[in-house]
């Protein structure tokens, strides 16, 4: 089979390939295609009382970000001891 990528995204599996994430490109690129077909396969279902919050399973590193900054933040703020929370 012959696919022809855009050139940022084949420097990126070959940057992959060459950090030792992968033994070759046809390693690196099955595994993309297995994940793809995962993720085509997989039916979103939100969670039950959630709504729109319910959409943030699938940013979860933005999440993450967003309740790091809150936490330091909240370290930050001299009226209240976190030590008795």
């Amino acid at each position: 089979m012959t696919i022809h990528l855009p050139s940022d995204v084949e420097r990126s599996i070959e940057a992959a390939v060459h950090s030792g994430h992968f033994a070759s490109v046809d390693e690196a690129m099955a595994e993309a295609v297995r994940l793809l077909l995962q993720q085509l396969t997989r039916v979103p279902t939100p969670a039950p009382g959630l709504g729109s919050i319910g959409a943030m399973r699938d940013a979860a590193d933005e999440l993450d970000e967003i309740v790091a900054d809150a936490m330091k933040r909240r370290e930050g703020e001299t009226w209240r001891d976190l030590s008795v929370e």
